[in-house]
């Protein structure tokens, strides 16, 4: 008998992630939120640009740009 290490790299599409990004709950989502922050951190240019990029895109659906508000209502601090 042999044995073998296999290494896969896949990479998830867009309905992987959103359906795990629907499946957690508040703090696992904060998390995601807080790291995605962390990682934009060091683009060579704002996130600003990014979300320009994504709104222009014809893939993003009424109910995409919908989301997309939602969470800009709801993310500054009101405190």
């Amino acid at each position: 008998m042999f044995e073998r290490k296999v290494i896969i790299d896949v990479t998830p599409t867009p309905d992987e992630l959103a359906y795990e990004f629907a499946e957690m709950g508040a703090e696992q989502q904060a998390m995601f939120f807080s790291e995605l922050a962390r990682l934009v951190e060091k683009w060579d240019r704002p996130f600003s640009f990014q979300l320009q990029a994504v709104t222009d895109d014809p893939a993003l659906t009424d109910g995409g740009r919908f989301i997309m508000g939602k969470i800009g209502e709801y993310g500054p601090k009101n405190r």
